[in-house]
């Protein structure tokens, strides 16, 4: 179930992980992604409403788990994940009130386990709204991995580039 694997994540003890980290090692375990180190440390910067208690952590984490889901480089293919996200976000916002990181905050945090709640709360709907979509997840999957294995010796091309331009 997503909603234990994110809070899992969420409140382990050996590491700090953001809600928005959760949300993408969460559904890495629950779907079996196969992510390179580098898609979770992307996520980094959106904890804490994108540093700055904007738009909550644990909806952008969601937003990232739905672009690796469905996103594609086919056009069709790239309108439906839109879509699939604006209808997350619609959920999101309609159960719990509010998307800024601030206001849940105000509303769903703990001083014992943080946002633990609001990172649970997210990844139901995120479940829910991949459910509908469960065929698209095996296929997208599919795809992510015939990309990686086109990518060959060049998976981590862009990571290096930058890595090479700050040295």
């Amino acid at each position: 179930m997503l909603e234990d694997a994110v809070g899992k994540q969420y409140s382990r003890n050996d590491v700090e992980r953001n809600c928005a980290e959760a949300m993408v090692y969460g559904a890495n375990d629950e779907y079996g992604l196969d992510l390179p180190q580098e898609a979770f440390f992307t996520m980094g910067a959106f904890g804490g409403g994108m540093r700055i208690k904007s738009i909550c952590g644990a909806v952008t984490g969601s937003l990232a788990v739905l672009g690796i889901l469905f996103n594609s480089e086919i056009y069709e293919k790239q309108e439906r994940m839109k879509r699939i996200a604006e209808e997350f976000i619609a959920e999101f916002e309609k159960r719990y009130g509010h998307l800024e990181c601030s206001v849940l905050r105000d509303k769903y945090r703990d001083p014992v386990i943080g946002c633990e709640t609001t990172v649970r709360m997210a990844a139901r709907v995120l479940e829910l709204r991949t459910e509908r979509s469960e065929s698209s997840i095996k296929h997208s999957t599919q795809g992510a991995e015939d990309h990686r294995r086109t990518q060959g010796t060049e998976e981590h091309q862009w990571t290096q580039g930058c890595l090479r331009q700050e040295g």
